[in-house]
């Protein structure tokens, strides 16, 4: 039988928690050694509650993974039961509903994102303030990131049952998931007590890829939890649409992705920075020639010195943060953030007040991708449209991405309602040097410099989007105790919130939502953990291979010149020169077949598989296209 047609058990005799940092409720009646019953003796020992007064979509959904997961580990059905009745017994009181309100606990008195896990009695209580099903949310303006193009777009419906593999139980109704960029404290508290109390791992979206373990007796320690995760905007809605993530995972829905996300808590505050001014709101919006860029070269820049543009995109502002009109598809806007971004070229205006202020930027170059050439025009633009709307709207902001010849802080004070986004390349920071100093940089000037929230755009893409044009494959650029150590100065420093550009592998990516949430958890104790409930038999092999990689990957002396650039990575002719050597490929390959001997149960020997797949073979592959491809020229 092909591997892949293997059952695809979510069982795992192994159960490891993490060590993490709780803050406590005062006045909880639990001490530390007393327990909670949820399933013992092959029964139900407590019931599920909501509200049955239109409960919120993540009280919902957290009740459905509650129910799913107790079942998964013990093979009881714990009841889900509405608030209008009275109800016997142990109680999960799931979101705002009667029996919590009447022990104090609202939801609603939260602030977003913070939520509680709380036992009081025969109850446990897990809530967060939930973005609420009325027409004023539905109405709600806006154009995010990431999921969709409206808000509304980002509340993906599934049938439950059947992303979860229990087809068998559907009826046939259509949950609509809380929206990504919704308030679900609900959900976050569900997660983190099915994560930190019950033993949960959701590694991927495919059902191969998640942890739950079975146990007879479902019963944890009644320990009080309040927190939120400590960056609160984390967009990072890795897909499996790269080749690495997208074969470690094994085949997944649409659906099983979009549970994955919520299961994350990826998402969270509203926030938008993206390029708002190119082809698609030129010829929408700032058709009018007045707004045009003057020079040979114009082509979807304007004039951002022309007075009249920037009173236009102040009254877009205005309107879109009253209410009253939304922004044109093709820009980017949403909660309290709208932002104003020229296109990604650098075809500027020639007109005489345009290239006053761009040639006040000739002496800003530093010979890297990233410079401040542009800084005073770009963002005299933007502090002109700040300044209209402040007088408006003074707790509402400007975005700004700080890129490419903008990268750097201009010579003059910013408006403090101008939130500023930094473009860091972080894929190369472990192995260039010049480039990682030039980011920090500007990144520090910015964060001395801004008054208001800082966001970051953190790249990811490289060496994969080069391999992917190029057309040829690139060598594994594993750096994960790079990134968490980076992710976590970066929340030390108060960054509010990141987007990723790219995507890493499957344990990478899941690394750095773990740093996002709580940045005192330590990625060695993930790493681990991962590899011993993930591969059990074939534990040790599996992570001496994943290791290697990113000690080759993420060493210095790996990219001598020629391949070292100022300003980059000679991807494709490192690759297989200087990373991945005949001589590695041999050691790497020789963990790979230790650990398929080793694998013992069918979802040790899938999971090999597909890392086999998506890494050994890649590497295979890439090293004999490039030899092929060298001896022929």
């Amino acid at each position: 039988m092909n591997i892949l047609e293997s059952p695809k058990y979510f069982s795992h005799p192994l159960f490891i928690l993490f060590c993490s940092i709780f803050t406590f409720i005062p006045q909880s009646f639990a001490e530390a050694n007393e327990e909670f019953e949820i399933v013992k003796g092959n029964k139900p020992n407590a019931t599920i509650v909501i509200s049955s007064s239109d409960p919120t979509s993540s009280a919902v959904l957290s009740a459905l993974e509650l129910q799913f997961h107790f079942l998964k580990i013990t093979g009881v059905e714990v009841p889900i039961r509405v608030d209008s009745k009275p109800i016997s017994g142990r109680l999960i009181l799931v979101g705002d509903n009667r029996f919590s309100a009447e022990l104090g606990f609202r939801g609603s008195e939260l602030p977003p994102q913070e939520y509680i896990i709380a036992f009081r009695g025969n109850n446990l209580i897990l809530l967060g303030r939930d973005w609420e099903n009325t027409q004023a949310s539905r109405r709600e303006l806006g154009r995010p990131m990431s999921c969709g193009n409206t808000l509304e777009d980002t509340r993906h419906k599934i049938d439950y049952w059947k992303t979860v593999g229990l087809p068998e139980r559907s009826k046939g109704e259509i949950l609509e998931l809380p929206g990504v960029y919704d308030d679900q404290g609900t959900c976050y508290a569900t997660y983190h007590f099915l994560e930190h109390y019950c033993g949960v791992r959701w590694y991927g979206p495919s059902r191969i890829s998640v942890i739950i373990p079975q146990r007879k007796h479902l019963i944890v320690k009644a320990v009080d939890t309040r927190r939120s995760p400590a960056l609160k905007y984390r967009d990072a809605f890795w897909a499996g649409m790269w080749p690495f993530m997208q074969k470690q995972w094994g085949p997944v829905t649409r659906e099983e992705v979009y549970l994955f996300w919520r299961r994350l808590r990826l998402g969270g505050e509203r926030w938008a920075g993206n390029h708002t001014f190119h082809s698609q709101t030129i010829q929408n919006v700032f058709y009018e020639p007045e707004y045009q860029a003057k020079g040979p070269k114009a082509s979807t820049q304007l004039c951002y010195t022309n007075s009249i543009l920037i009173k236009k995109v102040a009254q877009m502002a205005k309107d879109f943060f009253g209410g009253i009109k939304d922004v044109p598809e093709g820009w980017k806007a949403v909660g309290n953030y709208f932002a104003v971004v020229p296109d990604d070229n650098i075809n500027f205006c020639r007109c005489s007040a345009c290239k006053e202020l761009l040639s006040s930027g000739r002496g800003k170059k530093t010979g890297f991708f990233s410079s401040g050439e542009a800084s005073n025009y770009i963002f005299s633009f933007v502090n002109a449209v700040a300044k209209e709307v402040r007088c408006s709207y003074p707790d509402k902001y400007i975005v700004a991405l700080a890129y490419w010849v903008y990268a750097f802080p201009p010579d003059f004070e910013l408006e403090p309602n101008i939130s500023i986004a930094p473009c860091l390349h972080t894929c190369y920071y472990p192995i260039h040097k010049e480039m990682r100093e030039c980011d920090m940089r500007f990144y520090h000037e910015w964060l001395r410099k801004t008054k208001a929230p800082v966001f970051l755009w953190n790249y990811y893409h490289h060496p994969m989007e080069a391999g992917l044009v190029g057309g040829f494959k690139c060598f594994p650029n594993i750096m994960l105790h790079e990134s968490a150590h980076i992710m976590r100065k970066f929340i030390n420093d108060g960054v509010r919130g990141i987007f990723i550009c790219g995507e890493q592998d499957m344990l990478e990516s899941y690394v750095i939502t773990k740093i996002w949430d709580d940045p005192s958890i330590n990625e060695d104790d993930i790493i681990n953990e991962f590899f011993k409930l993930y591969f059990g038999s074939s534990e040790m092999p599996m992570k001496k291979f994943y290791l290697k990689i990113e000690e080759i990957a993420c060493n210095p002396n790996n990219y001598p010149t020629p391949y070292y650039k100022k300003n980059g990575i000679d991807w494709k002719n490192v690759a297989w020169t200087t990373l991945g050597t005949e001589e590695r490929l041999k050691e790497l390959g020789s963990y790979i077949s230790q650990a398929e001997q080793l694998a013992t149960t069918p979802e040790e020997k899938l999971r090999v598989y597909l890392w086999k797949e998506a890494l050994w073979e890649w590497m295979l592959q890439g090293r004999k296209e490039y030899l092929k491809d060298t001896n022929n020229r």
